[in-house]
């Protein structure tokens, strides 16, 4: 531990020199630093201070020792020596402990104000600190942060502390095994002062509000952390997509085409979904995380689809959610049901989970259909393992892959001639309207393989996402 050279470089407060070994001993950095400097302050007085009795008595004994000298002139050069020695070790003592005493321990005796003087503020000479942690500082910047919370409601909040980069720098410089960032310590400064004037919780994990702090300047930022709905939705009708989709034409930036919406359909399950959760949390942005997707044309029904609703930056946390699920369902187009508040994990969840789906498709035929080729289609598809190339209808965005899905059970319903029900028990990520066409055989087996008719999809619906 060489004190010296740190305080020599670095003329670093109590505060800031205690925070250089702050994972030893159990008391504050301020007492650590300052019992660390007084210590070394200590050894080097008494070492000081042995040497000024010795180069007194060195003084002396010349005094008795000039006649000698002036018969032997070897021992006047001996002691010229020895004085030059002392003198010395003296001035770098008194030079260590001038860096010791810059640094903040007044208490040091071995030299004087008119032998080595302090014209800074030894506070704000602190390059580590630069006087953040005045008390003035700190209060203006309780202040600030207080009044910035006011227009949030939440429970749980931590502080988070930015710092320069020349600061961040200069703790590279000074590291120790034993130390803790100055960002450690103003966290938990500025946390006991927040706890002190507002009734909630520190949370490391997953806080309401992160309260960013740069102390240095006094710049604050609330990082106001997402809160999480999560449900399932019914979609009544066809002709809606599952989430905003831009005009094709100006890409979202509204043109004439789009009539200046920006939109190329004027509503979608997401906005009728998100906009009373919007008004109500009154977030500044929303995302909306659905476990899988329909196309538009095709209806959700049953127990409804998985979906997270993700309301960014909101200033409300708290609301009744059957009150909001009551505003949406009366749209008659999205109806949402199992509303409860969830987490980030939940779209990581609804993202990656595979779920199997349960469909029901009208099938329509060019020809007629026997009872006997409709039996063919159920064993043929039931229990089958589907090879399905990247349908060409979405080529255009979705990755040129040969996928691989299985279909479980299968059931027909004659509706006339040439048209039946299709319920279809399968792996999710299958094209339903793919296994019916065949897609210019980019799916096998499909619908129109086995029959060896040509057959299409009309109409669309699930009816069950499978947890």
């Amino acid at each position: 531990m060489d004190i010296i050279r740190i305080l020599k470089d670095y003329p670093l407060c109590h505060r800031c020199f205690g925070r250089l070994y702050g994972k030893l001993l159990h008391t504050s950095n301020y007492e650590r630093g300052k019992s660390i400097k007084m210590a070394k302050a200590m050894e080097l007085e008494s070492k000081l201070y042995s040497l000024m009795e010795k180069y007194d008595n060195n003084n002396d004994m010349n005094k008795d020792n000039d006649d000698a000298a002036d018969a032997d002139p070897n021992l006047d050069s001996h002691n010229n020596n020895e004085e030059k020695d002392i003198v010395k070790k003296l001035l770098k003592i008194k030079e260590d402990l001038y860096y010791i005493r810059r640094s903040g321990l007044l208490e040091i005796k071995g030299i004087s104000e008119e032998e080595y003087p302090i014209n800074e503020s030894i506070e704000k000479n602190c390059p580590w600190c630069r006087s953040i942690f005045n008390e003035k500082n700190l209060k203006e910047i309780l202040e600030r942060v207080l009044c910035l919370l006011k227009d949030y409601q939440y429970d749980t909040f931590l502080v988070g502390t930015i710092l320069p980069k020349d600061i961040k720098k200069l703790e590279d410089e000074i590291k120790t095994p034993y130390m803790e960032s100055i960002r450690q310590e103003f966290n938990r400064v500025m946390g006991r002062l927040l706890l002190e004037n507002i009734a909630k919780i520190v949370d490391k994990q997953n806080p309401d509000i992160v309260i960013k702090i740069n102390p240095y300047n006094k710049k604050i930022e609330l990082q106001v952390n997402s809160i999480f709905i999560k449900g399932r939705y019914r979609k009544l009708i066809r002709g809606i997509p599952q989430t905003k989709w831009p005009c094709n034409h100006c890409r979202g930036k509204g043109c004439e085409r789009c009539n200046y919406t920006g939109k190329r359909y004027n509503t979608s399950v997401e906005e009728i979904i998100a906009e009373p959760f919007m008004e109500v949390f009154k977030g500044k942005d929303e995302s909306f995380h659905g476990a899988g997707r329909e196309d538009i044309d095709v209806r959700m029904l049953g127990k409804g689809r998985p979906f997270v609703l993700q309301i960014k930056e909101p200033k409300i946390r708290k609301a009744n959610l059957e009150e909001i699920k009551e505003k949406i369902n009366r749209s008659g187009n999205v109806e949402v049901l199992n509303l409860e508040y969830g987490n980030k994990g939940d779209v990581v969840f609804f993202k990656n989970e595979p779920h199997r789906k349960t469909y029901l498709a009208v099938v329509e035929c060019e020809e007629e259909l026997s009872d006997e080729e409709l039996l063919k289609v159920v064993e043929k598809l039931k229990n089958s393992t589907i090879n399905q190339r990247t349908p060409l209808r979405v080529a255009h965005r979705r990755a040129d892959l040969i996928r691989v899905r299985k279909v479980y059970d299968v059931k027909v319903n004659r509706i006339d001639a040439k048209t039946f029900e299709l319920n279809i028990h399968c792996d999710g990520g299958l094209y339903i309207k793919e296994l019916i066409s065949g897609d210019e055989n980019r799916t096998s087996p499909s619908v129109s393989e086995i029959l060896n008719k040509k057959c299409k999809c009309k109409t669309l619906d699930v009816l069950e996402v499978h947890d």
